[in-house]
């Protein structure tokens, strides 16, 4: 372990918020969405969703203090191959299916590790990349997250986002989901191609709490010195040993065009602390692995992790 203590690891830096506005994620595009997903669904980084159940959370509101539409407990979402999901849980990531439509929905690469003991934070910086060639109705999710292995009730992620709230450009905001059927996100910002964006996840509890019912997730923008944050806002029971160091993840793309057109990105300075809120010193040791979950179509797919950094290519 360093000498870095969890709390100047995880100091927050009051930024303006400058460049906020009412925004609702993109609705499934009828050309792209799997069989099944009603029109008027919403596209989220956990699949399609009721609009009365995915919640712009404002600035400075705490998230356990929202109460969820009691309608969402029972409401059917989807995941990204358009299969019904628990409420209880984040639609899964997998493979998409050899028979599915011919775009693309669901995650595409990602790197993770799954530890034995929970962690208390996570910490990586990213540019946002360019904007797709090809500009249709697809959406493009980069994120790191945590979330448990033993017990998925939600994921907990700072989401660099295109076309993500029906914009046709390239946005920031904080999600938890999917606990009674809900997708929770905080107030979106509009970032640029170039922009250097720091997001990270940590507890309120003590040093050497196993478990904490009070999270926080920030994605911030360092170049235009913009933030938007989740307060406050619940693990819902759940022991955060599964982490994402990196995370393609996309919706109706139909050709390679559809992707950002300078064809990758890298997650660097990926930081993660122990339950004791100290930085991890050697996370070469722990055993990332490297996932493409989508073969074939003439992309440039790949995805590698090492010690501190998740390149992903597409």
């Amino acid at each position: 372990m360093t000498g870095l203590s969890g709390r100047a690891f995880l100091l927050m830096i009051v930024l303006a918020a400058s460049s906020a506005w009412a925004a609702s994620p993109t609705t499934a595009n009828a050309g792209s969405r799997p069989a099944g997903v009603p029109q008027n669904y919403l596209i989220t980084p956990f699949g399609y969703f009721h609009p009365s159940c995915v919640r712009e959370v404002a600035d400075g509101a705490r998230l356990m203090d929202v109460d969820a539409p009691p309608a969402c407990a029972s409401r059917a979402h989807f995941d990204a191959q358009g299969k019904a999901a628990a409420a209880t849980g984040p639609a899964t990531k997998a493979p998409r299916a050899a028979n599915s439509l011919p775009a693309i929905n669901g995650w595409v690469e990602d790197s993770e590790l799954v530890a034995t003991s929970p962690y208390a934070g996570i910490s990586a910086s990213w540019q946002v990349p360019a904007a797709p060639a090809n500009r249709g109705g697809q959406v493009v999710y980069f994120f790191p997250g945590l979330q448990d292995s033993n017990n998925v009730q939600s994921i907990l992620q700072p989401v660099l986002g295109w076309n993500a709230f029906g914009d046709q450009a390239w946005t920031i905001a904080s999600w938890n989901c999917c606990r009674v059927g809900a997708a929770n996100y905080s107030t979106p910002r509009k970032v640029s191609s170039g922009d250097l964006i720091a997001g990270r996840v940590w507890h309120d509890c003590a040093a050497g709490a196993a478990t904490c019912g009070s999270w926080n997730v920030e994605t911030r923008d360092v170049t235009q010195n913009t933030l938007t944050t989740l307060s406050h806002t619940s693990n819902y029971g759940q022991s955060f040993n599964w982490v994402f160091g990196g995370v393609l993840e996309v919706y109706g793309v139909a050709n390679c065009q559809n992707y950002p057109a300078d064809g990758a990105i890298s997650f660097r300075s990926i930081q993660l602390l122990d339950i004791n809120e100290q930085v991890i010193s050697s996370p070469v040791s722990l055993a990332w692995s490297a996932n493409v979950l989508r073969q074939g179509g003439g992309c440039n797919y790949h995805a590698a992790a090492s010690a501190a950094a998740t390149a992903l290519s597409y």
